[in-house]
């Protein structure tokens, strides 16, 4: 069956077959079609590696002439819809294949990206005609089904010929390696095909794509990648629709059965978003990276707080990861941070929220903040405590850091990654264990003592304190001597004009949770009386 290229109209594609193809014997090594320098060159290419997943497994059920053919098969699959598209050989192995699409000297704009994408589409259609062939042999039952995935990436590369083997080339540099690395991130997320962005935009519009994502590199850089999920007809093809949805049918299935594979998690050990383009980075905490991220389907910036997997992330990490969207989800308050998603893509897990422009607290209370003002915000604070207390959540690290300011001067509650909801029956700390921030900490989180919402009041009394003296309360050279001042050190005094709220804040901080005031709405109701 004839499959057309999508080149423009006045460029015919060589007729393909989508059938299975006839074995390739070693006497018909494909010979060069490509001109490539004698000597290593800085090329812009597009890169092609395919890799067949349960290559070995399959093997291991074979022996004598049946395993030769089947290796045969596994190599001719690989290679031949790439060489007829002009691709060259860089690396072959059993089960794997890296191809390098170069421009060729008769055009006067590059196809290569063109070429590779289209290449690896019907690589993915032959290898699910292999699979389904391998499939109906009585001794592959129970045998995991095979599949492939393959990584696309137009970018910059050395590439030389082989001395030894001229129908071959070394291909060595950055686009290789991202290469590989799309084709490890199609195989955890169950593409059949993982492209680059750029490679996508420069096969043009007949290349179809579906889902998209950003993967982070090792360099802490951002690569945007989309998923490839068929061909788009030329407009007056002759060629039938059918040929097309075939095509899209193989990739389709091949994704199934990447799925029964069960090699979905992150194996490669690299993080990739999906749906959202990284922006940057904007912050890193004890066990989460923060960044600022675009929907890619549209709507405001938005703020991912990421936990790796596979990275060294205990359990426990991720339990609290879990329980912080969990304990989020259930409050809807102008006052406590937005969030709008928990999921899992490649290699991570992620909390999507709301974006402050304007930062956090912290960095508007350099000096001391106008008595009016400070109040304002301790109002605004208070009341978002009285939400999440009202559900039997606890902050438990209230902090300016963990305070954020909206440009409409709205402040919001953001952070809850040590909160925890008090009728829960969930152990996230040792006997004794220490958890919140010092400066801002009570005196029986200082202590280990089992904490309810009033721990929370402490802490905004410590920050009220801040906002309106500009300075803390109590400060020490080290971290144990921080936590006397708190359970032992006099209640801080305000200057003499603002004396008047002296007995607020002494409530607010008193050493004794029975002292300070039962709940966010009774401060509430006091500060609401209260001026500046």
């Amino acid at each position: 069956m004839p499959l057309e290229s999508f080149q423009p109209a006045d460029e015919p594609f060589p007729p393909t077959d989508v059938a299975p193809l006839e074995p390739l014997r070693p006497s018909q090594e494909p010979a060069p079609v490509v001109a490539v320098r004698a000597e290593p060159e800085a090329q812009l290419a597009t890169f092609m590696y395919a890799r067949v997943r349960n290559f070995g497994v399959t093997c291991d059920s074979m022996a004598g002439a049946e395993l030769t053919a089947w290796v045969n098969d596994v190599r001719r699959v690989l290679q031949r819809a790439a060489v007829e598209l002009d691709g060259v050989i860089a690396q072959r192995k059993p089960d794997s294949i890296l191809c390098v699409f170069s421009h060729r000297p008769d055009e006067a704009v590059p196809s290569h990206a063109k070429r590779a994408l289209h290449a690896a589409i019907l690589t993915v259609h032959a290898c699910t005609v292999l699979a389904d062939r391998i499939a109906a042999r009585p001794q592959s039952q129970g045998l995991p089904p095979l599949s492939v995935a393959i990584g696309v990436h137009l970018g910059v590369a050395e590439v030389s010929p082989r001395p030894s083997n001229p129908g071959m080339v070394h291909a060595v540099g950055e686009a290789v390696e991202i290469a590989r690395l799309l084709e490890v991130v199609a195989a955890d997320l169950h593409w059949s095909i993982a492209a680059s962005f750029g490679t996508r935009q420069a096969a043009g519009a007949r290349v179809d794509s579906g889902r998209s994502g950003t993967l982070g590199l090792p360099d802490e850089t951002f690569l945007e990648v989309v998923e490839i999920a068929g061909l788009v007809p030329r407009l007056g093809s002759t060629t039938s629709e059918q040929h097309y949805a075939l095509l899209r049918e193989s990739l389709q299935k091949n994704q199934q059965l990447s799925r029964t594979n069960g090699n979905a998690g992150g194996g490669g050990g690299h993080m990739l978003i999906e749906g959202y383009r990284l922006l940057r980075k904007i912050g890193q905490g004890g066990v989460a990276t923060v960044y600022l991220a675009q929907p890619i389907h549209g709507g405001p910036a938005q703020v991912l707080k990421v936990l790796r997997l596979g990275s060294g992330a205990a359990d426990m990490d991720l339990q609290r990861f879990i329980t912080e969207f969990a304990l989020l989800a259930q409050i809807e308050h102008p006052n406590v941070a937005r969030i709008f998603k928990q999921d899992f893509s490649a290699g991570c897990a992620y909390i999507a929220m709301e974006y402050f422009p304007l930062g956090d607290l912290r960095s508007h209370m350099r000096k001391a903040i106008d008595p009016a003002i400070a109040l304002y915000y301790v109002r605004q604070i208070a009341a978002g405590l009285e939400s999440i207390h009202r559900i039997g959540i606890v902050h438990r690290d209230l902090k300016p850091h963990n305070v954020m300011l909206r440009q409409d001067g709205i402040l919001a509650i953001a952070d809850f990654g040590i909160a925890k909801q008090v009728s829960m029956k969930l152990t996230d700390t040792g006997a004794g264990e220490i958890i919140g921030t010092p400066y801002y900490i009570s005196p029986e989180q200082a202590l280990g003592h089992p904490v309810d919402a009033r721990a929370d009041l402490y802490s905004l009394g410590v920050m009220a304190y801040e906002m309106l003296t500009g300075q803390r309360p109590y400060q020490a050279p080290s971290a144990q001597e921080l936590l006397d001042l708190h359970l032992h050190a006099p209640l801080p005094a305000l200057p003499a004009h603002l004396r008047h709220l002296q007995p607020v804040l002494d409530r607010m901080m008193a050493k004794d949770p029975q002292q300070r005031y039962a709940s966010a709405t009774e401060l509430l109701e006091v500060l609401m009386g209260i001026g500046a």
